[in-house]
C-alpha cells in the first residue's frame, strides 16, 4: 500500500480535535432573521457549487469518522454525573431543569455546577448524595442571562466557589462565567459560542456548561424555528466543543410545562428533564418542602423523586428529613394528586392498554380515594395534557378508546 493510499484510511479524530480554525468553520451559526433575509434567492451557480462543496466534505468528513468508529466496539462513557449508582446526567449531552419563579431551580443549577468543580471525590452532604465522574477534572462554563453585573451574579459566582471549596479571595482556573445580558437578542448564539471557543482554547478538560435562563438566548420562545435553531445550534456545540449543557428554564405560569415552544423542544431534545417547585399543604399554600422531579431520564428508569428543604444557614439546599416526607407522601395519597396519578401511570401503563375498570380498581385501591375522584383526576389528565415520559424517555400522553363492548386507558405517543 502506497502512502498516499493509507493516509486516505488514517483515521481522522473527533471534531472536538480540530484546529480552532476549523472549528469556528465547522461550528459557525447564523440564525438571525435580518440576515437570512439578505441572502438571494438565487445565487451564483459558481456560488452554490462551492457551498454544495463544502457541505459535502463536512459530511464526508463524519462518515469517515463514524465508519471508522462502527468497526470498533463500543465503550459507552460513564454518566458526569449520577445518584444511587443512576445515571442522571451523560456526557456531550443537553439537560434541563426547569421550575416556577421561586423554585430553587437556578440554587438547584448553581450546586451541581458547584459539584463539578470541585476535586473533591468524597462523600459530601451539601450535593444531595449526587456523584460526579470519579477521577476526572471538568471546566465550569457559566453564562447567566438576566441577573445584573453588581450584586445578583457576583454572588451566585460566590456560591459556586464556596461550595466547591475554594475561598472567596480565590479565582479557580477552571471556573469560566460571563453573562450575555448586554448583548442583543440577534447576537446571543454568536456570543455564547465565541465565549465556549475562547474557553476551549485555554483547556482541555470537558466543559460542562450551565446557561440560566436558555429561553434568554433568543428573541421569542414561542416560536417554534427560532427553538429548533437553538437546540440544533446547542446540540453542535455539545459536538463541536466536547461540552455538556445543564439549561435552567422557567416554566408557564399555573401550569408544569417549560415555556413556549423553547419548553416543547428542550423536552424532546434534551437527555435529562428535571423539575423542581415547591409542594403545596392541604389548603393550597406552599410549604418549606421541595420536590425534585426526574421527569425524563434517557439513560434509564426514572428514580423516585428527591424531596428537599432550603437551609439558611449555609444558603443552600439538603435532604429533607423522613418525618417530614412520609407525613406530606400520606397527604398527597390522600388527595389523590393529578401528578402523582400521572407519574403512577407510566409504570401502569408501560406494557401496554389497561382496562379502564381495571386502572380505576387499581388507583383507587393505591391512592386510598373515591372511584369518582379518580375518575376526576384522569379526565383531568387527559384534558390537561401534562408533561409525561414513558420508560424510555419518549413524550407520551393519557388517551382512550372503545373496543367492542369495552373501554381502555394507553398512553399515545406525542408526535
Amino acid at each position: 500500500m502506497t502512502k498516499e493510499e493509507q493516509d486516505k484510511d488514517t483515521y481522522r479524530p473527533p471534531f472536538y480535535d480540530m484546529s480552532d480554525e476549523e472549528l469556528a468553520a465547522s461550528a459557525a451559526f447564523d440564525f438571525t432573521a435580518e440576515e437570512s433575509e439578505q441572502i438571494p434567492a438565487e445565487q451564483p451557480r459558481q456560488s452554490q457549487s462551492t457551498n454544495h462543496q463544502t457541505i459535502l466534505e463536512r459530511l464526508l468528513s463524519k462518515e469517515q469518522a463514524l465508519s471508522y468508529a462502527a468497526t470498533q466496539p463500543v465503550v459507552f462513557s460513564p454518566p458526569l454525573i449520577s445518584r444511587a449508582d443512576i445515571g442522571i446526567i451523560g456526557r456531550n449531552t443537553i439537560n434541563i431543569v426547569q421550575g416556577a419563579f421561586g423554585s430553587h431551580k437556578s440554587r438547584w443549577a448553581e450546586l451541581v455546577a458547584a459539584l463539578m468543580l470541585t476535586g473533591n471525590d468524597n462523600d459530601d452532604p451539601q450535593f444531595l448524595e449526587f456523584k460526579k465522574a470519579m477521577l476526572e477534572r471538568f471546566c465550569v462554563c457559566y453564562i447567566d442571562t438576566e441577573r445584573n453585573l453588581t450584586e445578583e451574579l457576583p454572588y451566585a459566582v460566590q456560591g459556586i466557589k464556596l461550595r466547591a471549596g475554594y475561598r472567596l479571595d480565590q479565582t479557580p482556573e477552571h471556573f469560566r462565567f460571563t453573562s450575555i445580558k448586554g448583548e442583543e437578542r440577534k447576537d446571543r448564539f454568536k456570543a455564547i459560542e465565541t465565549f465556549i471557543h475562547h474557553v476551549r482554547d485555554q483547556t482541555s478538560l470537558h466543559l460542562f456548561c450551565l446557561i440560566d435562563v436558555v429561553t434568554d438566548a433568543i428573541g421569542d420562545f414561542n416560536d417554534p424555528k427560532e427553538s429548533m435553531k437553538l437546540f440544533d445550534f446547542l446540540g453542535n456545540l455539545c459536538d463541536n466543543y466536547d461540552a455538556t449543557f445543564l439549561l435552567v428554564i422557567h416554566q408557564n405560569p399555573g401550569t408544569e410545562k417549560a415555556r413556549g415552544h423553547t419548553g416543547t423542544e428542550a423536552a424532546n431534545k434534551a437527555s435529562t428533564v428535571l423539575q423542581i417547585g415547591l409542594e403545596k399543604d392541604a389548603n393550597g399554600n406552599d410549604t418549606d418542602l421541595i420536590k425534585l422531579r426526574y421527569l425524563k431520564l434517557r439513560r434509564g428508569k426514572k428514580p423516585e423523586p428527591l424531596f428537599l428543604q432550603f437551609c439558611k444557614e449555609y444558603n443552600g439546599l439538603q435532604l429533607a428529613g423522613a418525618d417530614a416526607i412520609a407525613n406530606h407522601i400520606n397527604h398527597r395519597k390522600h388527595k389523590a394528586d393529578t401528578e402523582d396519578i400521572a407519574d403512577r401511570l407510566i409504570s401502569l401503563l408501560s406494557e401496554g392498554p389497561l382496562a379502564k375498570n381495571e386502572v380505576w380498581k387499581i388507583l383507587t385501591s393505591e391512592f386510598g380515594a373515591k372511584n369518582a375522584t379518580i375518575r376526576e383526576r384522569l379526565k383531568c389528565i387527559m384534558e390537561e395534557q401534562p408533561t409525561m415520559y414513558d420508560e424510555e424517555g419518549l413524550a407520551v400522553r393519557l388517551t382512550d378508546y372503545k373496543e367492542g363492548r369495552n373501554q381502555y386507558f394507553k398512553l399515545s405517543l406525542i408526535e
